[in-house]
């Protein structure tokens, strides 16, 4: 059965992320610069991190930084990359078409993770019915591409 709950937070952050978009769009235009834009982004969200990390009580995980694999500390250059491109995107190609090509690249990766099992997830069946789902993500993109 599937838990409601990860389910509506994650739609709610995804809610977030496609708000994201005109918002850094926005904050372009008023500082002239995509990558500006960006850092500008990174450095509230990164702000409001720590205060919440201070406030939860989790500071003193900081000792155990450096004994992850290379890889595992990679998540903020993806998160640049991602807020930089739906920033430009965006404003050229709408809001709409711009997320649904994020959710299908994501989709497509999270599909290669799952049935590799790579950066040590569980590996799971790349079904009939997943290939469908990823078609239909690629025929919504096309769809809107033609507006």
């Amino acid at each position: 059965m599937v838990r409601l709950t990860p389910v509506l937070i994650a739609a709610v952050a995804g809610g977030l992320i496609a708000a994201q978009a005109p918002m850094n769009a926005r904050l372009r235009l008023v500082v002239g610069s995509p990558l500006l834009s960006a850092t500008v982004s990174f450095v509230v969200g990164t702000v409001l991190l720590m205060g919440a990390v201070v406030a939860a009580g989790g500071a003193g995980g900081v000792t155990s930084l450096g004994g992850g694999p290379w890889w595992a500390y990679l998540g903020g250059a993806c998160g640049a990359v991602m807020v930089t491109a739906t920033l430009v995107a965006a404003p050229r190609i709408g809001v709409t078409t711009t997320f649904v090509a994020v959710i299908f690249g994501q989709a497509v990766v999270a599909a290669a993770i799952d049935r590799f099992g790579w950066m040590e997830m569980p590996v799971r069946a790349l079904t009939p019915t997943r290939v469908a789902a990823l078609a239909l993500l690629a025929v919504a993109l096309v769809l809107l591409l033609r507006e």
